[in-house]
């Protein structure tokens, strides 16, 4: 005989069920699928929005969606909306990745690709670099001729116009809404921090709190301080190998040596060879001063405790081991997004505010100089120009409920803790020591899973930070004693 409290057990459960999914009845229809890297069936749909938000006619752009449905499901907590960087990188390319960092314990994690990023409305452009052409990855992803090409393709399908942050945060609202969540939590990663602020500018009403993992704000011109940020993290990873005694110890003349490849490499390029990534193959590179330094720039975004290695092997005429570090670091982040969007952003919402005569000073005593920036403002000078709402510009402050997390070595410009005040007030600033871009370990998921878990950051224990032990830093193999 099935009792009453059986009953009650068992509507209890089917309610929980349910509450890991969004509505049958909403807007989104999600159907079981298996993503790249991850065993566990998820769920998957699609959500049509409109490519010109505003004549709300013409073209419909479907985002990919990517459901993750909480383990142990606590609805009242709302879900997590993972946005990705790049700008060009697509969300749910990652979810190998978000589902190990654990977010989805206790929340249902929701992955919405970034308009121009995800099948049906990928804005690709040719990589300069190719199996046939390793040495041009290391030569930076701007130029102006592959950019005017590259609009030219796109334009024939693609009105270029409506690629904005504001149009992405629009459609992120209305997924929202279409899944029948009121309020929802945000992690976010690097220039997907930027789409999360434009979201809680037009939208906060819908944010309940919000985990920023290496702040790019819209007061930051990109690239125009790329050298600066580049050149900190750069001083601040040798003064951390002069206060390890190991590190010390291998590489005693650290700054010198890099000083010293830096001048040789400015004299004339440096001839070595790389194993192919596909082939073996041993395949000759010339590596250049501005290749050898933005490969610096980009292994210092994941990999920087490589880097002392990677100058002492060059400095004692081994470029070899520094070239397929630097090919590698250079392939996975060019290669990675959608330029075409990533145009589309940056042009309009950041480079088109840097004027010429500010790059010399921006840029002056950096060890990765004014190319780089130069590059870019060239290679934007014939995008098509977006559509922006008039006020756009304008500062503005964000009532939410933040943590705002950086690394100590982190080669990206990051805001001081005044800028962040004024931008967010109730935001807790935490720096993690020995750390680069996004950190990411046990103790910043214990700090995102405790915002998000209480919705608050009052009282929020951040003390592991102080606890974090840095990677240890690459050293040289011990030699065999006799």
């Amino acid at each position: 005989m099935v009792t009453a409290l059986a009953l009650v057990s068992v509507a209890a459960l089917l309610g929980a069920f349910r509450s890991a999914l969004p509505s049958a009845t909403s807007g989104v229809a999600l159907k079981p699928c298996h993503v790249e890297g991850v065993k566990e069936e998820l769920r998957c749909g699609i959500y049509n929005v409109f490519e010109n938000r505003q004549t709300k006619k013409g073209r419909k752009l479907p985002l990919k969606i990517v459901f993750i449905p909480a383990r142990h499901p606590h609805q009242d907590r709302g879900p997590i909306f993972y946005m990705a960087g790049g700008p060009g990188e697509a969300a749910t390319e990652l979810a190998d990745l978000v589902m190990g960092w654990g977010d989805s314990d206790e929340h249902d994690v929701v992955l919405v690709d970034e308009r121009g990023t995800g099948d049906g409305n990928r804005l690709d452009c040719q990589s300069r670099g190719s199996d046939d052409n390793l040495e041009a990855y290391l030569n930076g992803p701007f130029d102006p001729a592959a950019a005017r090409v590259c609009r030219d393709e796109l334009q024939k399908e693609h009105d270029l116009s409506q690629y904005t942050t504001p149009n992405f945060a629009d459609d992120i609202d209305e997924v929202r809404a279409a899944m029948g969540y009121d309020k929802i939590n945000i992690n976010a990663g690097s220039f997907g921090t930027y789409a999360a602020q434009i979201y809680m500018r037009r939208h906060g009403e819908h944010v309940r709190t919000a985990y920023l993992a290496s702040l790019v704000t819209l007061s930051e011109r990109v690239p125009l301080h790329h050298a600066e940020g580049a050149q900190r993290g750069l001083d601040r990873l040798f003064q951390d190998c002069e206060e390890d005694a190991a590190c010390h110890a291998a590489y005693p003349r650290l700054r010198e040596d890099f000083a010293t490849v830096l001048n040789k490499l400015r004299e004339r390029p440096v001839t070595t060879f790389v194993k192919h990534p596909v082939t073996g193959a041993k395949t000759e590179l010339h590596l250049t001063e501005r290749a050898f330094a933005d490969a610096v720039r980009v292994m210092m975004y994941h990999t920087p405790r490589d880097v002392p290695f990677l100058v002492e092997q060059a400095v004692a005429g081994d470029f070899s081991p520094f070239a397929e570090a630097g090919l590698r670091a250079n392939h996975d982040i060019y290669s990675g997004g959608r330029m075409g969007l990533h145009y589309c952003i940056t042009c309009n919402e950041f480079v088109s505010r840097i004027r010429p005569e500010e790059v010399e000073s921006a840029t002056r005593g950096s060890f990765l100089g004014s190319w780089r920036v130069r590059d870019q403002m060239a290679a934007c000078e014939d995008w098509p120009k977006t559509e922006l709402p008039p006020d756009y510009f304008e500062p503005f402050r964000l009532e939410t409920l933040a943590v705002v997390v950086s690394g100590a070595t982190d080669p990206t410009f990051t805001p001081n803790r005044n800028e962040v005040k004024s931008l967010l007030p109730n935001a807790i600033q935490i720096v993690v020591p020995g750390a680069a871009h996004t950190p990411e370990n046990d103790c910043t998921r214990a700090i995102r899973h405790e915002l998000f878990r209480s919705g608050t950051t009052k009282g929020l224990d951040t003390s592991c930070v102080s606890k974090v032990q840095p990677l240890p830093f690459k050293l040289p193999a011990a030699k065999p004693t006799s």
